[in-house]
């Protein structure tokens, strides 16, 4: 007796298809995957992922938009329940270095560098790369709002781009609690930013994040 296929609905189909996408880059990484892979660890057929992606880099940057997202979203429930610069930078990035704990080998390949990915992939990674330094320029904004808009973006990439490489070193170090790492982090970041987070009076600009 042959099984019946249960159908999905399709926007729960194609979260099932980039879930099983995910799986098999991180075990097998950008270069080792096929689109054969994929289908076999969803149980479907190479047609039906062809109905719902054009080829594996679409999957990939599916994947990729999907747990930035994830990590996006994180950062800015945990900054905007926070009152304060000081305690807001501390949130935001408590709840990065728990995603890069807790989703450690995902974030290898979609953000550490761990996939060679070339072309318009690595032009569209870079571009989500982009959107999230800018969803943190956000946040700078509204906890100093007398930071003009594009000095706070300027701001935002470097904290993006020390929190990509410490991240790295971490993956290299995992014994570190996360405690410690927030810490450090807030230790090499919160001295500049405090001068940029107080107004001409000596006080923190508060604000909501934007």
């Amino acid at each position: 007796m042959t099984a019946t296929r249960r159908r999905l609905a399709p926007e729960v189909r194609r979260a099932q298809l980039i879930a099983a996408a995910e799986d098999v880059f991180v075990r097998r990484g950008y270069q080792g995957a096929a689109v054969e892979d994929i289908a076999a660890a969803a149980g479907v057929t190479r047609t039906l992922i062809y109905k719902y992606f054009a080829d594996k880099d679409e999957i990939y940057l599916e994947c990729l938009r999907a747990a930035r997202d994830e990590l996006d979203q994180a950062v800015v429930a945990a900054a905007g329940g926070a009152e304060g610069p000081e305690a807001q930078l501390r949130a935001g990035l408590r709840a990065y270095f728990d995603f890069v704990r807790d989703r450690g080998s995902t974030w290898d390949v979609l953000f550490g560098g761990g996939a060679a990915v070339a072309g318009r992939v690595a032009e569209a990674a870079a571009e989500h790369r982009y959107q999230t330094a800018e969803v943190i320029g956000g946040l700078v904004h509204g906890a100093a709002p007398q930071v003009d808009a594009e000095a706070a973006s300027a701001y935002a990439h470097a904290i993006s781009g020390a929190a990509e490489q410490i991240a790295k070193w971490w993956r290299r170090h995992p014994d570190v609690p996360v405690e410690v790492m927030v810490e450090r982090m807030m230790d090499a970041l919160w001295v500049g930013l405090r001068a940029v987070a107080t107004d001409a009076d000596g006080s923190e600009g508060l604000g909501s994040p934007a």
